[in-house]
């Protein structure tokens, strides 16, 4: 009831109180008013004793006991005066009584002076089951459907119930009850599947019912399958929909949502329904899906725009392009929608969906570091992880840790607790893990969150998984083409690019006069408080300014000439205050990467990070040389941990492994994959266990397996002072980290020992990489016992040349091919022109004669311009075109292309020297 204001009157209080009066005191006496449709009590009737106390709910025979005296409920104890009598609240018998008319069914009676009446309590519900039953009859009064729900309930007990009365139900008694179901929910599918009980029973009618009936259910819930993907209940109906719908027919149910994505992606369980929509779609249908994102223009008109049928634009394959085909203006319209339908998802935690993770990624890649930092911000700690699934979701995630800030940092690398092994074998997620070890500060926190837990997992068995070798590849050589696909690559941002890009925009943002108040800031003289009515002029220009920032690259496209920095009248924007406060922060300022101006990119040196991870305090070197010396002849049979085990034998890049352990021990690891070689050849291998025994007894020998002996020939040509035919592979500028030599120690450590069982098959090019990259010493007794055991006459340097390449002839071959292109270019180049004035002059000819062409016309316009019009004539013409050379001579014909190819690989030092033009010029 509300409450009368204070100009209704001066006898409102004095109804408000008789009203009271009625309800809860009806009846005659002082001060009491006769409720409607009560009769007058007689004058010498006896006062309605009031009871002694109220009853909430049903009560047990104890609680009577208790409430009413020892006598039960007919012999209550002595009441208590009306002054000593508390007001309660109306107990749920009370309003049930008062319902119907009757008073409390539990009230005490006193004796009257007209005799001993027992009040009438037939109006009120004595048992459960009436109770029950009048509960049902003022709910059905309130839900239309409570009473087609409560049948159809009944029917779904019975189908679900395995047996009833003591007896299976028959497949025709089934069929009834399914019929029964069906024919109650004909029409109201849609309104039943928003309960909690009309939901299963509709699920049940899909699972038990027939083809028509199914199909039934189906028809009336498309079209409201955006309402229903958001109720608690229905989804599930939604999601049972889309399982059981055909590929093909998933077009027609992304029409009924289209225009609501991003309505969808925001709500808890419209998320859900959203991604089994998702996933199943064609190309096509996920882009329209994401362009949702881009702004309303595309949620209503489609990926296109508005413009996209009137010009006949193929639709944009992601945001840039799209951007590209406005205005700038309308660009920037384009990204605060953007933010605004991210943002909101990114504060909820929203995150799983892989609709989300292709917008929130190409956003990211749009925008700028302010972007970038902002909305790493908005998302919580935990969350990150539910996004690193999904190619799409690792490359935002590692977008938005490259610029989350010490702080972040810290709660996404706590949040990783038990969860390493798990991510570290899953094909993306092991990306995320690549790139966290590269851009915590903080080495102390990378050791006890990340390499902690792989060292516990064991290097060995990481190293051998295909996806966990990333990481540690990563470390050891970083950012590798020859381990890691350029495109996957570009799903970890480089730190030292994104450094760069920061710096470059708080540069351009401080000659805008955006940082010129900073001390004041620091000094805390800006009240915030103190915004007034300007507060939303403020925000809109600062979405302007961050806009403006984050479309630059597009300014830069459009206009190249354009060199002056754009000017921001904004003294603070948002993208620069998106870096926080350093003030509070100042023990992660010392860790680097604190959450200051510099849009919470890391602040330390790769190099000295690299250096931490493997020394002090992360250990992680002398870990790694301990798991390969254990594991030497398991890693070297392995495709993926010989990779792992090369590049910790070679010290990895800047020879952090050696500065970590020294030089020593990687001669003691150098000696153990030489005597591993040797015991594999001389059978003396010993195994751990019965099944590491059976796993090693199938596979062949160290010198006669193939990816053995390509990882012992590499180590040979590449580590150590010799490596690369005199080119000192150092892994440092200075030299001091560079690594024994591996030729030597594998000379004198196995083949040595049995030469003739190592030039027998594959070993024998790790023979001739160890007279090809080994010191002078270990070359003449290569060479030497090469004499004994090749046939009689046989040249030793010959045979080693063998192995490798012509680089001279290479660089012939190489300049005869592109002058063959070039010849091939430019017959092309005649050939199309010969075509075109043929052309022209058979239509101005056919004009003249009627359309009529003779033999001698073709010959004469085959004459002039030398071209071929029959196909067969087309092919003669193309192959004595290649033929042709610049010098006149012909192209050899029938040469395979394998002989073309050269059988080893080059080495890294090699690789360096024809950079550099040392290899191939004379």
């Amino acid at each position: 009831m509300a409450r009368a204001m204070k100009a209704s009157g001066g006898g409102a209080s004095t109804k408000r109180k008789d009203r009271r009066q009625a309800k809860f005191t009806p009846g005659p006496g002082p001060g009491s008013v006769k409720p409607v449709g009560v009769a007058d009590a007689p004058p010498d009737a006896p006062a309605a004793a009031k009871p002694s106390k109220t009853v909430n709910g049903k009560m047990s025979k104890k609680r009577k006991a208790e409430v009413f005296g020892k006598g039960g409920e007919d012999g209550g104890g002595e009441q208590k005066g009306d002054g000593s009598q508390k007001k309660k609240g109306k107990s749920s018998d009370t309003f049930f009584a008062n319902k119907t008319g009757a008073k409390d069914e539990f009230a005490s009676k006193k004796p009257h002076s007209g005799g001993d009446k027992k009040a009438d309590h037939s109006k009120a519900p004595a048992t459960k089951q009436e109770q029950k039953e009048l509960a049902n009859q003022q709910k059905a009064l309130v839900k239309p459907n409570h009473a087609v729900i409560q049948e159809m309930v009944g029917y779904w007990e019975k189908l679900r119930s395995k047996k009833v009365s003591g007896k299976k139900l028959s497949p025709e008694e089934k069929k009834v009850l399914v019929d029964a179901i069906a024919k109650a929910s004909l029409g109201k599918v849609p309104t039943l599947a928003n309960n909690h009980k009309g939901s299963r029973v509709i699920q049940a009618l899909l699972k038990f019912g027939t083809e028509a009936q199914k199909k039934s259910v189906y028809k009336e819930c498309t079209p409201a399958i955006a309402q229903l993907a958001k109720s608690l209940y229905g989804h599930f109906l939604v999601k049972k929909l889309i399982d059981d719908t055909d590929k093909k027919s998933i077009p027609s149910l992304l029409q009924h949502v289209k225009g609501q994505v991003r309505a969808l992606a925001k709500h808890p369980v419209g998320s859900q329904v959203l991604e089994s929509l998702y996933f199943p779609a064609p190309p096509k249908e996920k882009l329209q899906m994401r362009c949702e994102f881009y702004g309303s223009e595309f949620a209503f008109f489609g990926a296109g725009g508005a413009d996209g049928d009137a010009k006949n634009v193929s639709a944009p394959k992601n945001l840039r392009d799209a951007m590209k085909s406005k205005p700038r203006a309308q660009r920037q319209g384009m990204l605060r929608q953007m933010n605004a339908s991210l943002l909101p998802i990114l504060e909820k935690g929203l995150v799983s969906p892989s609709l989300v993770h292709a917008a929130l990624c190409e956003y990211l890649d749009v925008g700028g570091p302010g972007t970038k930092h902002e909305a790493a911000q908005s998302l919580a700690g935990p969350a990150y992880l539910r996004m690193i699934h999904t190619r799409e979701g690792v490359w935002a995630v590692n977008l938005l840790f490259a610029h989350a800030g010490a702080k972040q940092r810290k709660a996404v690398l706590k949040a990783l607790k038990g969860q390493v092994n798990r991510i570290a074998r899953d094909e993306h997620a092991s990306l995320f893990l690549a790139c966290a070890v590269e851009c915590v500060d903080d080495t102390k926190l990378t050791a006890k969150a990340i390499i902690a837990e792989l060292r516990d997992e064991g290097l060995a068995d990481l190293a051998r998984s295909p996806a966990a070798r990333r990481i540690l590849l990563h470390l050891l050589r970083p950012r590798s083409t020859r381990y890691v696909h350029p495109h996957v690559l570009a799903t970890m941002p480089d730190p030292e690019e994104t450094s760069r890009v920061a710096k470059e925009t708080r540069d351009a943002l401080a000659a805008g006069g955006h940082f010129a108040d900073e001390q004041d800031d620091d000094a805390g003289e800006i009240e915030e408080d103190d915004e007034g009515i300007d507060g939303d002029e403020d925000d809109e220009q600062d979405d302007e300014m961050d806009d403006e920032m984050m479309d630059d690259e597009f300014e830069t496209e459009e206009e190249p000439g354009d060199g002056d920095v754009p000017q921001m009248t904004k003294q603070r924007s948002r993208a620069a205050e998106a870096g926080g406060d350093d003030m509070d922060d100042d023990d992660d300022e010392d860790e680097g990467g604190g959450d200051g101006m510099d849009f919470g990119v890391s602040r330390k040196d790769p190099a000295q990070r690299r250096r931490e991870i493997f020394g002090a305090p992360g250990h992680l070197g002398r870990s790694l040389v301990a798991a390969c010396v254990n594991a030497a002849a398991s890693m070297l049979r392995s495709k993926e941990a010989s990779d792992v085990l090369f590049e910790t034998c070679s010290g990895g890049a800047g020879g952090v492994v050696v500065a970590a352990v020294g030089s020593v021990q990687m001669a003691e690891l150098h000696d153990a994959v030489a005597e591993a070689a040797r015991v594999s050849v001389a059978g003396e291998e010993t195994f751990q266990d019965e099944d590491e025994k059976a796993e090693t007894a199938e596979k062949l020998p160290l010198h006669e397996d193939y990816f053995a002996t390509r990882c012992l020939r590499r180590m040979a040509l590449e580590i150590g002072v010799g490596a690369a035919g005199g080119e000192t592979d150092t892994s440092s500028k200075d030299g001091k980290d560079t690594p024994p030599c591996f030729a030597k120690a594998l000379w004198e450590g196995a083949v040595g020992h049995d030469i003739a069982a190592w030039i027998g098959g594959h070993g024998a090019k790790v023979v001739a990489a160890i007279c090809k990259a080994g010191d002078d010493a270990t070359k003449a007794k290569a060479v030497s016992a090469l004499k004994k055991h090749l046939p009689k006459g046989a040249d030793v340097d010959a045979w080693v040349g063998g192995f490798f390449r012509d680089f001279s002839e290479m660089e012939g071959k190489k300049k005869k091919t592109e002058g063959v292109k070039d010849t091939k270019k430019s017959g092309e180049k005649k050939t199309s022109e010969g075509k075109k004035t043929s052309e022209g002059k058979k239509a101005s000819e056919g004009k003249k004669n009627g359309d009529k062409k003779t033999a001698g016309d073709k010959k004469t316009g085959d004459a002039k311009t030398g071209a071929v019009k029959t196909p067969g004539a087309k092919k003669k013409s193309a192959k004595t075109d290649d033929a042709v050379t610049p010098g006149g001579a012909q192209k050899p014909v029938g040469k395979s292309p394998k002989k073309n190819k050269f059988s080893p690989r080059l080495t890294r030092a090699q690789r360096e020297a024809k950079a550099g033009g040392k290899i191939g010029k004379k």
